[in-house]
């Protein structure tokens, strides 16, 4: 369970949903990519390991924030994809990334 700020507050608990470590680069590749599988993540996120990743996942999951559909049943393997919820991050998405792209520089 990921670490809460516990606070009654709409910021903290914006951060208590999407504020740990590589949850919103996962979300940068979904308004990206649409749908990506777990290996599409992995790839892109080096560093990025396979119990944290599916510990996002999930967490983004059970938010109601992505969805997750089987592509394949032999192995069971799912795509992720944001929900309409989801969806709604863009505009924050899009901000941060302006911000770097106006204060940060490449390394």
């Amino acid at each position: 369970m990921p670490k809460s700020y516990g606070l009654d507050c709409p910021v903290a608990r914006t951060l208590d949903l999407i504020g740990d470590r590589w949850t919103l680069l996962v979300l940068r590749d979904l308004f990206l990519f649409r749908t990506r599988r777990f290996q599409d993540f992995s790839e892109r996120l080096p560093g990025l390991t396979p119990s944290v990743l599916s510990a996002r996942l999930k967490e983004l999951e059970e938010s109601g924030v992505i969805e997750s559909r089987l592509y394949s049943a032999h192995p069971p393997r799912s795509e992720y994809l944001l929900t309409d919820k989801g969806r709604t991050l863009g505009p924050i998405l899009r901000s941060l990334q302006q911000w770097g792209e106006a204060h940060t520089t490449p390394e």
